[in-house]
């Protein structure tokens, strides 16, 4: 019994600690100048779909269709 509840602590123990690292390494500056521009590709395309699809302009529309998932989903 006692080994079992062991087992789970560690398992527990590993989850914690892999999310810690996950959460940290997430939040860290980009790396490099490929990573960097990556990472500006993608807020401008959020950014264009924040304005595209705010709740002003989806108002008595069908919202997104595929063809507009399939733009923003690279």
């Amino acid at each position: 019994m006692v080994a079992l509840v062991l087992l789970f602590a560690g398992f527990a123990a590993l989850v914690a600690g892999l999310a810690v690292f996950l959460h940290r390494r997430r939040g860290g500056p980009t790396e490099n100048l490929d990573g960097l521009l990556a990472e500006r590709e993608r807020l401008a395309r959020l950014r264009a779909a924040r304005s595209s699809y705010s709740s002003i302009a989806m108002h008595s529309t069908h919202g997104l269709t595929t063809d507009d998932l399939a733009r923003y989903r690279r």
